[in-house]
């Protein structure tokens, strides 16, 4: 199938199963920093098929006056509907001869591989192997996937930020060798605004524009960021606080 045919069957396919927006982007000018922080099998992808889904504006404004469970409940309805159309994406693309491999829209790297697990247990039981746990870092970057193909730019937050809804979206990832017409990035908007780091109750965003050569905690404390949730899990029941999304001037209106 001709690459530009395959790209709108892909994109139209995404609308068809809820998507507001689907892009390609072209990863192959940062493959060595890909395999640098993902590993040498995301790095082997050189393109990512990016998928966006717009969350209701109204449920995330609700978050900078406090918690409420209905973000919470669409958040998980939301990464379900994604990866649903990741993995019908997928298919697509298996079908017509390509590799792919969609990435789950919400889930933590294991710590250490599990290569052989299964071998090893059978050979000498559990006894001395190391309990597999995981990071605060997903198995790929969905943002970093997104400001490549076009949907917006990684903003202070550490959030991808669309023109039209700002931080107020969720994301999924195809990773594929199909030779995809690429989508072009936007440039960055954030400018001197720092409402994002200004709501962070703890204050865990630091303000700094997003930069590949940077590591993540320049821009943010992801520790002291997820403890906290914990804190507020411990009160409401819920890992939630949006705060950030909420204070966004990016498609507020």
């Amino acid at each position: 199938m001709d690459p530009l045919q395959l790209k709108k069957d892909l994109q139209a396919r995404g609308a068809d199963l809820g998507a507001n927006l689907v892009g390609v982007a072209d990863l192959t000018r940062d493959q060595a920093w890909i395999q640098e922080y993902y590993g040498e099998f995301c790095a082997s992808f050189p393109r990512a098929v990016s998928v966006a889904i717009f969350f209701p504006k109204q449920i995330i404004q609700e978050q900078a006056d406090g918690p409420t469970r209905s973000y919470s409940y669409f958040y998980a309805a939301i990464n379900r509907q994604l990866d649903t159309i990741g993995f019908s994406l997928s298919n697509l693309l298996q079908q017509q001869g390509f590799r792919s491999y969609p990435v789950p829209t919400s889930d933590y790297r294991q710590t250490q591989p599990a290569t052989g697990l299964q071998d090893r247990i059978a050979r000498s039981g559990t006894a001395g192997l190391p309990k597999t746990e995981t990071e605060l870092m997903g198995m790929f970057s969905h943002r970093f996937a997104a400001s490549h193909a076009g949907l917006g730019w990684i903003g202070k937050s550490c959030h991808l930020i669309n023109p039209s809804v700002g931080p107020r979206l969720r994301l999924t990832t195809v990773l594929t060798d199909a030779p995809l017409p690429p989508d072009s990035p936007i440039a960055n908007r954030c400018g001197n605004c720092t409402r994002c780091a200004d709501a962070c109750p703890v204050h865990a965003i630091r303000g700094v524009n997003f930069s590949p050569a940077d590591p993540p905690e320049k821009r943010i404390d992801k520790v002291l960021c997820n403890r906290f949730l914990d804190e507020i899990a411990s009160v409401f029941g819920q890992h939630t606080c949006a705060k950030c999304l909420a204070a966004c001037p990016w498609g507020q209106k």
